[in-house]
């Protein structure tokens, strides 16, 4: 009976942490929609920040907010959004890539975009600083930056907010 209890409790484990880390939104992917922020704040999304978007090629906004995970968790992210697929990819990927990842720019000195600077910053446990978005999607026309401790965390976060924006 035990064992039977036991192989039922890891079957179940087994299967709703298949659900939980489910990862399937690619990194760039382009269904042909043209998405605004009120996708997102019809989603859930609590707008903090409207960023000028001035020295940021080819964006028509830029925002910074959270949202609630399926834990109620708050997580915080960066969104910017392009007249275009192309556009976000072609004017926006640099620069999705100089604040993003590990090795992702939290200083003036290396942003090639300075607007919100300060709110990309994850201070650890120990007091240093670190980059908030360790990944990014280009998803249609915007670019979503996602929050986490390490690129598979960051994706989950980010594969979340798609999944309740999607028409």
């Amino acid at each position: 009976m035990k064992r039977l209890l036991f192989i039922i409790f890891v079957f179940v484990l087994s299967c709703s942490k298949e659900n939980i880390e489910k990862i399937n939104i690619e990194k760039i992917s382009d269904r042909g929609a043209i998405y605004s922020i009120s996708e997102f704040l019809d989603a859930g999304f609590k707008k903090n920040k409207e960023y000028k978007t001035d020295d940021l090629p080819a964006s028509n906004s830029a925002y910074f907010g959270f949202m609630k995970n399926n834990l109620g968790e708050p997580k915080d992210y960066e969104i910017r959004f392009y007249d275009s697929h192309q556009d976000a990819i072609n004017l926006g990927k640099e620069y999705a890539d100089n604040i993003s990842g590990e090795n992702g720019c939290i200083s003036k000195d290396c942003a090639l975009w300075k607007d919100g600077i300060k709110d990309r910053i994850r201070m650890s446990d120990l007091g240093t600083l670190h980059p908030k978005y360790m990944d990014y999607i280009i998803y249609d026309n915007f670019i979503l930056f996602c929050p986490g401790y390490d690129e598979r965390e960051a994706k989950l976060n980010c594969n979340f907010v798609i999944e309740n924006i999607k028409n």
